[in-house]
């Protein structure tokens, strides 16, 4: 399987640490039960039913850390696919509150804006997963937009 998710999966795991992996046959009960007091979490599960806002709600003060996989769509919109630009919209204002508004208990929040192409390039959202492990003030981080424009 090519997707992010699996590929973070096996790149931590081949690191020795205790992940567990998640799909669509997966519930967002089973998700948020075997996912509450993880190190951290990797909420990469869009749908058109708004899963990662969900889960985002459910876990942010239930994790230690969250990765939440954003799109640089809500910068530069897709006419040809308003929904997926409206649900990002939403996920990233939701994120955004609970990151700039931070109380103790709220997970440290990062949010990836990534393109079609920045999928692709798993070494990168590597080096950009350990560096925030380590530096987790930064929020926010926009990957190369030039295939969107």
């Amino acid at each position: 399987c090519g997707s992010i998710g699996s590929k973070i999966y096996s790149y931590y795991k081949s690191q020795g640490h205790d992940v567990k992996g998640f799909s669509s046959e997966n519930t967002l009960e089973e998700i948020i039960e075997q996912s509450t007091n993880c190190d951290i979490f990797f909420n990469n599960a869009y749908c058109d039913s708004n899963l990662q806002l969900k889960l985002l709600n459910a876990l942010h003060d239930k994790v230690g850390k969250m990765v939440v996989s954003g799109s640089v769509v809500t910068d530069y919109p897709d006419p040809n696919d308003p929904v997926y630009t409206n649900n990002k919209k939403i996920l990233e204002q939701r994120f955004m509150e609970l990151a700039i508004n931070k109380l103790p208990n709220v997970a440290d929040l990062l949010l990836l804006k990534l393109t079609s192409s920045s999928y692709k390039d798993h070494e990168t959202i590597f080096n950009t997963l350990d560096f925030w492990i380590q530096n987790p003030t930064v929020i926010s981080l926009t990957f190369n937009i030039t295939d969107n424009i």
